[in-house]
C-alpha cells in the first residue's frame, strides 16, 4: 500500500525527526538506522534553509527510499507550497493551523 493510502486509511506514519538540514549522509543514516521510518520530518520554520539546500536534502533522502515532510515557516507562506514541492519534498506541514 503506498504512503498515500496509508495516510488516507488513517494508519499511522513514522516520521524519524532530528535530521536537520545541512546534516551528512552519515548523520541521515544514523537517525534512519533507528527505525523503519516512513518519512523525514524536517523543520523550515525554526531553521534557515535554502531552496538549494532542500533540494539537496530531498535527494540524499531520496537515496535512501523515504521522503521528506517539510514544515513551513509561517501559515502565510503557505501560497509557497506549490513551489516548494517541485523542490522535492512529499509532505508540507503548515504551522499554526488546529482542527476545529
Amino acid at each position: 500500500m503506498s504512503l498515500k493510502q496509508r495516510i488516507h486509511s488513517k494508519e499511522p506514519i513514522k516520521i524519524a525527526g532530528g535530521v536537520p538540514f545541512g546534516c551528512t549522509r552519515d548523520e541521515m543514516e544514523a537517525v534512519l538506522s533507528q527505525d523503519d521510518y516512513d518519512l523525514i520530518g524536517t523543520d523550515h520554520q525554526h531553521a534557515a534553509a535554502s531552496e538549494d539546500k532542500l533540494v539537496e536534502f530531498c535527494k540524499m533522502a531520496n537515496e535512501f527510499g523515504i521522503g521528506v515532510q517539510l514544515r513551513i515557516k509561517h501559515t502565510r507562506n503557505a501560497y509557497l507550497i506549490g513551489n516548494l514541492l517541485d523542490l522535492g519534498p512529499l509532505a508540507i506541514v503548515v504551522p499554526q493551523v488546529e482542527k476545529i
